[in-house]
């Protein structure tokens, strides 16, 4: 009997991701232990292999895994704890609605990143200064300064008069410290004479024999890997932030009638299953939040869009053996939520009488894609599977709570979001693409072309019109939006606005 193996399994229970693991080195390498669950020790060498281990936790206190980073040495890459920021703001303390809402939406953001060396003389190294930095960020005790000052007697403060005048009178000793020397160093302008180095065969560059020129060129590349982490990336331990709103929604739809149709296929009087809880208990709406989590029970690096999951390939070793707690996705983009307050117009039959505000929260959410991400003037175009260069898609979200004059609960929210893409080309649409199946092209788009209508750019602009056209598309305009009234979709959005 075949096995799954360990990155295809789901755990019996949800898995919890470690918010808090603590790290240690020890003589075979470094452990990583969390709060619960088991451990893990990551062996010292190139190879860097990962185990899953009992230990001891450590001193060190790091907010998750980036990943693991293999050249010529071998580095895992860790991040320390921040503060979350929440995704929907409350506006009032005693609004436990949103307060329950915005604490399991939580969203942080990529930084304090720290290159771990898996050698343990530079790992020491480093555990020393990831441990200082957490002292230094700890709470200090506030002192306090007492204003009694000693007592001085008539005849310490004479003695303390006279050997004033006594080291007046004598003459300060001279300075012997040599000066420091007014000539130009113009050595360091000459040029280094060094021994010309093999070239490479395939790229005719000196290769880096030297030890400390190949230690220098190891160093510069994980700061740079380490610069890109730390700019614009987001992730949450407790929810998929790589799918936009209505996607999550169609998905437990789907689940939901795909279980409805096993149980109606079933017999009930077979007794072919035991009866359960679940079916005893009272049914409740699926979606009686807004937003939904679909297949809860699934790791979340498996829940997340795989074109936002930019750290996959450095938690690999961590995917392959199952440790499902320890991978987060991270996705580059921008995250920014606002909370605010509009005023009611009045009724003209009253104008003096006030109607109070609509509390809103406006959400929005930016997703770069890895695939055919790079330079604006390197990487342009699409590919054959319809990855645009740098494609971002955003989604932007409004919740409203309903006032009571309008005769509805004022518990009540209604939701509206839109998802949009701004892409440095567009994807190829003619008929034989939209009959292709690809997942790219299944999805109906309006596409908004801003580039010029005479000129150079006036031949591409009229030429991708005239195939819109040649479509005869006639929902075109009807793509509408995402409108949720307590968890019940009102109207749904047919595609994105897609943008050059």
């Amino acid at each position: 009997m075949t096995t799954l193996p360990p990155r295809f399994t789901v755990p019996p229970l949800p898995p919890r991701m470690h918010r808090q693991i603590k790290l240690a080195i020890t003589d075979d390498g470094v452990t990583l232990a969390p709060e619960s669950g088991e451990g893990v020790l990551v062996r010292w060498g190139v190879k860097g292999k990962v185990e899953t281990i009992d230990c001891e936790p450590g001193e060190v206190i790091l907010g998750g895994i980036l990943g693991m980073l293999t050249s010529t040495a071998s580095y895992l890459l860790v991040f320390l704890p921040r503060p979350p920021s929440p995704l929907f703001p409350g506006h009032d303390v005693q609004d436990e609605s949103r307060n329950e809402a915005s604490s399991s939406h939580e969203v942080f953001t990529l930084e304090d990143i720290h290159a771990v060396p898996l050698n343990h003389e530079t790992a020491v190294r480093a555990h020393k200064k990831l441990l200082d930095i957490q002292i230094s960020r700890q709470p200090k005790a506030k002192l306090r300064w007492s204003i009694t000052l000693p007592l001085r007697s008539a005849a310490n403060t004479a003695k303390e008069q006279s050997s004033d005048d006594s080291s007046g009178d004598e003459a300060p000793e001279a300075d012997e410290t040599p000066l420091p020397s007014k000539t130009r160093e113009w050595t360091k302008f000459m040029p280094k004479l060094r021994k010309k180095q093999p070239n490479d065969p395939k790229t005719n560059e000196p290769l880096p024999d030297d030890p400390p020129q190949r230690e220098e060129l190891e160093a510069k590349i994980v700061r740079q890997i380490i610069r890109e982490f730390s700019n614009g990336f987001f992730f949450s331990y407790d929810f998929d932030l790589t799918h936009s709103l209505q996607h999550k929604r169609k998905t437990l739809a789907q689940r939901n009638a795909s279980q409805t149709a096993l149980t109606h296929l079933i017999p009930k009087e077979g007794l072919l299953f035991p009866p359960s809880p679940s079916n005893t208990l009272p049914r409740h709406n699926l979606f009686e939040d807004d937003f939904v989590e679909p297949d809860i029970q699934v790791p979340l690096w498996r829940r997340a869009d795989r074109r936002f999951f930019w750290n996959e390939y450095l938690m690999r070793d961590f995917i392959d053996l199952g440790l499902h707690a320890y991978v987060i996705p991270m996705m580059q983009g921008w995250v920014q939520s606002s909370s605010f307050t509009i005023p009611i117009p009045p009724n003209p039959l009253d104008p003096t009488t006030s109607l109070g505000v609509v509390p809103l929260d406006l959400v929005v959410i930016s997703r770069r894609s890895r695939d055919r991400a790079g330079l604006r003037y390197q990487r342009r175009g699409i590919d054959d599977e319809g990855h645009v260069a740098n494609m971002v898609e955003t989604e932007m979200i409004v919740r409203a709570k309903l006032c009571p004059s309008k005769g509805l609960d004022p518990s009540e929210m209604v939701t509206i979001a839109v998802l949009h893409e701004a892409t440095a080309g567009f994807k190829r649409a003619s008929r034989s693409d939209l009959c292709s199946g690809k997942p790219a092209f299944q999805r109906l788009d309006i596409a908004i072309w801003t580039d010029q209508q005479e000129g150079k750019e006036g031949v591409v602009t009229n030429g991708y019109r005239d195939l819109v056209e040649s479509l005869e598309r006639k929902d075109l305009n009807t793509m509408g939006y995402l409108w949720t009234l307590q968890g019940e979709a009102i109207r749904e959005q047919e595609g994105a606005f897609r943008t050059k």
